[in-house]
């Protein structure tokens, strides 16, 4: 029995290892510029495509990240421990995303004002509302447009404490207060992913309910082939809301993960996982500066080669800087991105919680 804890504990800290990658890199291919809405999607075979990836399979990372987060959390115990919540999330959360959202700020200050060029922001003549969302995000997306992941992470983490009540002492009725309150945008602008917190409360069931992360395994290659097929189906039928996929997709790719276990391709990913914080909190900058080079070239360069190099560039150009900044700066660096300095070394799997590496003693 302790062996089968211990495989399976192994098992779900590998598996996270690599969605926490795969998912990253999603996001970035997720953001790849123009954004083209669903109903304007061309039935060019590229435009399909593209579609696939940027309005369907893509469009599920942040749900799988939320569950994860949500999962990780409650198992540990976290949202009992108030103090340390706080703390851990400060250093792990809140600290990367001030320094990377406002030092992009500042440089997008600077080129508006010195060079002319426009950003998301329009920050001169100086407007205090505009500065505190483009700084904060407080009723829209930071200025650094993915960190609004970690500014509804954040809004989250503060009702952890409370969901936490909820999951030990009526965990379905929670959830259904949850939907309730956040489907129906009753927080107003608390968070502006109204998923989110719903996702992360199913990952704390998860986690608190003692669910078996492998029940579905056995099913790998059908929930694999039923999430391929939802997404050809709003690509075809040009879905544009497309929650209801948002909350069945985390549940369909995790089982399909399975198919990767013991495979070079899972093992590869595993060993990526360190560099995944810091490829989402700085590919932004990274694609608008490529962007900007794309359309000085003109049509010297095909849309298509931009597409699926840009996402390319960007991982290897971060993925050196980690290694460099790592190995040049590792207690400036770790405290920038929000880790211990040490405690992810590039080619290991990282540590993705205390908590997680100590199930196997349970």
């Amino acid at each position: 029995m302790d062996g089968l804890r211990h495989t399976s504990a192994n098992d779900t800290t590998e598996r996270i290892a690599m969605l926490r990658y795969l998912m990253i890199v999603g996001i970035v291919i997720l953001h790849v510029p123009p954004y083209v809405p669903i109903a304007e999607v061309g039935s060019g075979l590229f435009d399909q495509i593209k579609a696939f990836f940027q309005n369907a399979a893509f469009r599920a990372t942040v749900p799988v990240l939320t569950v994860i987060s949500g999962y990780l959390l409650f198992r540990s115990g976290l949202d009992q421990r108030w103090r340390k919540l706080a703390s851990k999330k400060i250093r792990t959360i809140v600290v990367p995303f001030l320094v990377f959202n406002l030092g992009l700020l500042a440089v997008a200050y600077g080129m508006q004002r010195w060079f002319g060029i426009a950003a998301s922001y329009q920050l001169t003549p100086f407007d205090a509302r505009t500065w505190l969302d483009a700084a904060f995000g407080l009723t829209r997306s930071p200025i650094n447009y993915p960190l609004n992941f970690l500014r509804d992470l954040i809004a989250v983490m503060m009702l952890a404490p409370l969901m936490g009540v909820l999951l030990r002492k009526a965990p379905w009725p929670g959830l259904v207060l949850v939907i309730v309150v956040f489907y129906n945008n009753m927080d107003s602008m608390f968070v502006l992913r109204d998923v989110m917190p719903i996702m992360f409360y199913i990952g704390g069931l998860a986690a608190v309910r003692g669910w078996n992360l492998q029940a579905l395994d056995r099913l790998a290659w059908p929930c694999l082939g039923l999430f391929v097929l939802a997404c050809m189906a709003i690509v075809h039928l040009k879905i544009a809301n497309t929650n209801y996929f948002r909350f069945v997709a985390p549940f369909l790719i995790w089982p399909a993960m399975a198919l990767l276990s013991n495979t070079a391709l899972g093992r590869w990913l595993r060993s990526q996982s360190s560099y995944s914080f810091f490829i989402f909190v700085a590919h932004a900058p990274v694609l608008l500066v490529l962007a900007m080079v794309y359309k000085k070239l003109g049509d010297g360069v095909p849309y298509i080669v931009f597409w699926a190099g840009a996402p390319l560039v960007i991982v290897v150009a971060l993925t050196a800087t980690y290694r460099i900044f790592m190995w040049c700066f590792p207690t400036a660096f770790s405290a920038v991105i929000g880790v211990r300095a040490g405690t992810e070394q590039p080619g290991n799997v990282p540590r993705l919680s205390d908590e997680i590496g100590g199930i196997a003693k349970r």
